[in-house]
């Protein structure tokens, strides 16, 4: 018991220490990229994609995707219910200490649904693309998402890195079904398809940098509104 007393302590004075590091030009930021609904054109985008670049199969792999970021999903809700910490924003203990620049969220904390979900979806479309450079960029927006989830002041460090390390699993575990899939039922077209080359993945590159540009944008001048 000891052990996880020590391991809350040193998870909550590193929350305090990053959620600590902020200003209002990163409480607009933050607010917005974490916003599940400002990246609703990007997974519409590679929707598309996958229907563009895989004909008929693309509808096969857009279910696989959608299924295992609800499996990531539910399952991130269910181990919130079992183990129920609090949120950081919900702890009495910690009242007046953290920067909650947007809603509280839910009473639970642990494990990050938006964590888990976003790794899911870039460990699952990195490996179908098999483009090392669209990989790259997914990686850092899931990475800024989790980062997202303490700035914020909804999530330990504790909960966002078992959340990225059950979203790997996740979509590493739903591509691999994908794969079997592919082998048994659409004589591995999916496969033959190949890898994505740089001029189709510059469309979702260019997707999240521009998202993320404007979210800058917008800080900014929301910034200089309230100076």
């Amino acid at each position: 018991m000891a052990f996880f007393e020590w391991l809350n302590h040193i998870d909550t004075q590193f929350f305090l220490f990053l959620n600590g590091k902020n200003s209002p030009f990163f409480d607009t930021f933050f607010s917005l990229f974490t916003s599940k609904e400002v990246w609703y054109p990007f997974y519409l985008l590679l929707l598309v994609i996958f229907i563009r670049k895989y004909k008929m199969e693309g509808i096969w792999i857009s279910l696989f995707l959608i299924l295992a970021i609800v499996f990531s999903d539910q399952v991130a809700g269910l181990i919130k219910e079992l183990v129920e910490r609090l949120r950081p924003s919900h702890e009495p203990s910690l009242t007046g200490m953290v920067n909650i620049p947007g809603k509280k969220g839910g009473p639970f904390s642990f494990f990050s649904a938006h964590a888990s979900n976003a790794f899911t979806l870039a460990v699952f479309t990195g490996l179908l693309s098999k483009n090392r450079w669209f990989a790259f960029w997914l990686t850092t927006w899931a990475l800024i998402t989790a980062y997202s989830r303490i700035y914020v002041g909804v999530h330990y460090p504790f909960d966002v890195l078992t959340g990225a390390a059950f979203g790997c699993f996740t979509g590493w575990g739903f591509f691999k079904l994908l794969h079997i899939f592919d082998e048994h039922f659409v004589r591995k077209r999916i496969q033959l398809a190949g890898k994505w080359e740089n001029r189709l993945a510059n469309y979702p590159e260019i997707a999240l940098l521009f998202i993320t540009a404007t979210l800058l944008i917008i800080a900014s001048l929301v910034k200089i509104n309230f100076a």
